[in-house]
């Protein structure tokens, strides 16, 4: 993983609100964005999933760092993770005839309940409350019927991406791996590509000062979509597991 291009005709911008050209681009797309960054804003995040309702090809590649992963506040990960659930149907007929048996035995246990209550109310003998235990006997079959509906798993969960994205683990979070990604690159439609310091984030596209490079060199472009490729279908560094990510993010309920 790695590359070297020399001799790309390119133009270079040094300083405050290097990504405005950027994102002139970015927002112009016709068909396809791919970007890598470690850092990433919501607000920016949201500007790719808009892309991606307009049928735009999306691609991101960036860290376990996500800005609003952590908190409390609404985290657009969640949009980027889509939560998919599929029901057993074994398991919600299973379960069905448990509440079936335990609404048989609730109506036998009241009927015996009645029953004694009469036969005491007439008989008045002290030995009559032995007939409490067939009683009590069926109250713990149906608290232990009512358990096992309570704990039957009818839902399983698995989870996609809205559109393809990388998360790789950084090296303070995994000691995996001592690669930390912290290229910033820009492609467009495949054919206008940006490399420099800023991030995709608010201070990196407007109030930093930053140095970005921006060029449409069909060769270096050529370059620069194969190491992109690279890092997001070939890497062999450690990664956030979707299907782990989305367990953290979500509930699930089992029934």
């Amino acid at each position: 993983m790695g590359m070297f291009y020399n001799g790309a005709q390119c133009d270079i911008y040094i300083g405050k609100g290097a990504g405005k050209k950027l994102m002139n681009d970015i927002r112009n797309a016709k068909k396809s964005i791919r970007v890598v960054s470690p850092f990433l804003s919501p607000f920016l995040i949201t500007e790719l999933i808009s892309f991606r309702r307009r049928d735009l090809e999306v691609e991101l590649i960036t860290t376990d760092t996500i800005e609003d992963f952590n908190g409390n506040r609404k985290k657009i990960i969640h949009q980027l993770i889509n939560q998919n659930r599929e029901t057993d149907q074994e398991a919600v007929e299973k379960r069905e005839k448990w509440k079936d048996i335990s609404k048989i035995l609730s109506y036998i246990t009241i009927g015996l309940l009645l029953t004694l209550a009469g036969v005491v109310y007439f008989v008045r003998d002290i030995k009559m409350a032995f007939g409490l235990i067939p009683i009590v006997v069926l109250f713990l079959i149906i608290k232990l019927y009512q358990s096992k509906i309570k704990n039957q798993r009818i839902y399983h969960y698995w989870y996609s991406q809205l559109f393809p994205f990388k998360v790789y683990m950084s090296p303070d979070t995994s000691f995996q791996s001592d690669t930390f990604i912290h290229s910033k690159i820009y492609l467009i439609d495949d054919h206008i590509a940006y490399l420099g310091s800023l991030n995709f984030t608010s201070n990196g596209t407007t109030h930093n000062y930053e140095t970005r490079i921006r060029t449409t060199d069909t060769s270096a472009i050529k370059k620069i979509k194969e190491e992109i490729d690279q890092l997001m279908n070939h890497s062999h560094l450690p990664e956030r597991d979707i299907q782990m990510w989305g367990k953290q993010l979500y509930r699930e309920p089992i029934n």
